[in-house]
């Protein structure tokens, strides 16, 4: 498995808010990128955007070992956890989300939402 560093954030993840403090990584296996990541750091965490490009079950294998090379970094950070956020665009959260997070480890999942005004 293999997590690039990226000079720029993959389409799916160019609504971030402050990408300007985002780190962004393409996570590829065997059949080339299969998903594309964004990571900001805080205090005593990681935060973690991940859009997952393909499915499947090679996919998940190729996750659950980037999701270890993603823990040694925030380690490495002195960070003592990594926190998931999703961006869902509309009023209604994923109920897929809980699933796909708790496949890698993720607990104590929450429901945020947010909303813009634009000033201009």
């Amino acid at each position: 498995m293999s997590i690039i560093a990226e000079a720029n954030a993959h389409s799916s993840l160019a609504g971030l808010h402050e990408p300007w403090r985002m780190r962004f990584y393409s996570l590829s296996d065997r059949s080339g990128q299969y998903a594309a990541a964004a990571l900001a750091e805080h205090p005593d965490a990681l935060e973690l955007h991940l859009t997952v490009l393909r499915f499947g079950p090679a996919t998940v294998r190729a996750l659950r070992a980037d999701m270890e090379e993603l823990k040694r970094m925030a380690r490495q950070l002195g960070k003592k956890r990594i926190v998931g956020l999703r961006v869902e665009p509309g009023i209604e959260a994923d109920p897929r989300w809980p699933k796909f997070t708790r496949l890698f480890g993720f607990t104590n999942q929450r429901v945020l939402q947010a909303a813009e005004l634009p000033l201009d």
